[in-house]
């Protein structure tokens, strides 16, 4: 069965305004939607029954509803839902002669920090997104792509294909043995080591567009400032302003 991208666009289409920075995102979707048609095994879904199609317009429409929620929802850092273990306290204070009411702050701002850190994967995709697109690279957001995060075709209308991660040990041999035997091309921004970005080793393919650590840090500014503003129209969980 052949791929009808252009039914997929007019589904895109009708989850999209197409202005801002969704501008594009209609035939990202497409583009995602016509990378799984041709690597089929590269679809995600927890689901064993009900698997949607990319060559059915029911297919598309709810692959479609979760490309635009995944792009949609905000990677602002929201406050702690769980509560914290009090051996992890009683620990702190025993091994390293914490008082109790330094063990209470640190908790807090360990949970805080925690709930940063697992937005800034999130964030460097956002990132990439922005600056990637305008060439022909499309986000795979939504989390139904199996181990990559973005395509283009090369100019021999060949997949290209990369799967981004924040740190170099932020994966298991599981997750990285998914890689083996495909085309898809990783690339990690730090090394947890020694704390380094890894700007200057990117892969050939995502060389060229000026990518590096000052334009993340500006977006992440960009980003949560924007955020911030927009939770005062639509308040939801979020870290109180200091």
């Amino acid at each position: 069965m052949d791929f009808d991208k252009s039914l997929a666009v007019t589904v895109a289409a009708e989850y999209s305004n197409d202005q801002g920075d969704e501008a594009g995102l209609v035939e990202a979707f497409a583009e995602v939607c016509n990378f799984l048609a041709d690597n089929p095994n590269s679809l995600s879904w927890r689901s064993k029954g009900n698997i949607p199609s990319v060559f059915t317009s029911s297919g598309l429409q709810i692959l479609a509803q979760k490309y635009f929620a995944g792009y949609r929802k905000s990677d602002l850092p929201g406050n702690p839902r769980t509560v914290p273990d009090e051996i992890v306290s009683l620990a702190m204070m025993e091994a390293f002669g914490y008082a109790k009411q330094e063990v209470e702050r640190i908790k807090i701002e360990h949970q805080l920090a925690m709930s940063a850190e697992n937005c800034v994967g999130a964030l460097l995709e956002r990132y990439l997104d922005k600056e990637l697109r305008p060439s022909g690279w499309y986000w795979c957001c939504g989390g139904f792509v199996k181990a990559v995060d973005f395509i283009r075709r090369d100019r021999q209308e060949q997949w290209l294909a990369l799967q981004i991660k924040n740190r170099d040990n932020s994966e298991n041999s599981s997750s990285s043995a998914i890689r083996q035997g495909t085309i898809i091309q990783k690339w990690f921004r730090t090394f947890s080591r020694t704390g380094a970005t890894n700007w200057s080793n990117l892969p050939s393919l995502m060389q060229g567009y000026n990518l590096n650590e000052q334009g993340f840090e500006n977006y992440v500014r960009s980003y949560i400032s924007s955020e911030r503003l927009r939770s005062l129209r639509d308040p939801g969980d979020i870290l109180p302003l200091e």
